[in-house]
């Protein structure tokens, strides 16, 4: 079943209170779109959606409270809108600290046919979610809070937010969905409290998957399926296959998972047998991306590693892993 999205009570109080022509003026106009000879704001091509202006957008994330969590912890903040097709904006937070973007989003509206929703559903209107990052650059990684894979600096703890005002963009543009595709188990799993997968097997495999590394440190089994040391019955390597994933905001596309033949695959795949080959995992971490100093016990423990032995020394391994794109921010 999908789950219902859970949002700030503070940003549901929040969001009836932007009109607009808030939302849509820019700072060389004021906040009467009469004045200007327009008929309406969704009559203005340089708008995101045909909602959102820049100033708008940063009116909206100053009113939320994001901005003032963002800059906590990487400093001031520009917003940039890009938005040569006004229903496939890009809005990216570039750190004037750090010059590098902190949070980008590309964005684009699409009917439920995308994500593979037959009938009625296959109009639905969605946000879809192309690409998210969320990223400190001035924090190096630590024990505390190992690279995922993909990621080139550690998250923002702030994915909560930004999926909230994601869901608030939807609602506010008459999407039915925020739908979004990641592209590895590691971005699965920061989006799973609040996503389904479309597919049902996906769903199960998922399952299967998570299920398989009950008891391992959830960045560690990210590694584990990123690095192919997931096995199943036969022995074969257990992969993450990127599905599309929603969570919808209306009732109709909550049904879609209330299929008789959406909840058999799902219960199918989630019970086959999937199980961690901790030598494979042993062989291939790839301890030259790990923080410095020595790794906690529990690592150690698991991965056999042993700080004073050269073999063990993450120099010693041959296994080399390339980032693969993900949408998922922490």
């Amino acid at each position: 079943m999908p789950r219902t999205p859970q949002l700030s009570p503070r940003m549901l109080r929040t969001y009836p209170r932007l009109s607009g022509l808030e939302l849509s003026a820019s700072a060389s106009e004021s906040l009467s779109l009469d004045d200007l000879g327009l008929e309406s704001a969704s009559d203005r091509v340089d708008l995101a959606f045909g909602t959102y202006s820049r100033e708008g957008l940063e009116r909206a994330l100053s009113a939320y409270g994001f901005t003032q969590r963002l800059e906590d912890r990487v400093g001031p903040v520009e917003l940039r809108l890009s938005c040569q097709d006004p229903f496939q904006p890009r809005l990216t937070c570039w750190s004037k600290r750090y010059h590098a973007p902190v949070a980008d989003a590309s964005l684009r509206r699409t009917p439920g046919a995308e994500v593979g929703f037959t009938h009625a559903a296959a109009e639905a209107p969605l946000l879809y979610v192309d690409s998210l990052l969320l990223q400190q650059p001035g924090r190096p990684f630590d024990w505390n809070r190992p690279p995922l894979p993909g990621q080139q600096h550690p998250g923002l703890a702030l994915s909560r937010d930004i999926l909230d005002l994601l869901h608030l963009m939807a609602r506010r543009i008459g999407a039915e969905a925020v739908a979004l595709m990641p592209a590895t188990f590691a971005a699965a799993s920061v989006y799973d409290p609040r996503f389904t997968f479309v597919d049902g097997a996906a769903q199960g495999r998922f399952s299967a998957l998570r299920r398989a590394g009950r008891g391992w440190p959830r960045w560690l089994l990210a590694w584990a399926v990123e690095l192919g040391c997931m096995r199943d019955a036969q022995g074969q390597p257990a992969l993450f296959v990127p599905s599309a994933m929603i969570s919808p905001l209306s009732r109709r596309l909550a049904r879609r998972f209330e299929t008789r033949g959406w909840n058999e695959a799902q219960r199918l795949h989630a019970k086959q047998a999937v199980s961690l080959d901790e030598e494979a995992l042993q062989a291939r971490f790839p301890w030259a991306r790990m923080p410095p100093g020595p790794p906690p016990e529990r690592v150690v423990e698991l991965l056999g590693y042993d700080p004073l032995s050269p073999a063990s020394s993450p120099e010693g391994g041959d296994f080399a892993s390339a980032p693969l794109r993900s949408t998922a921010g922490s």
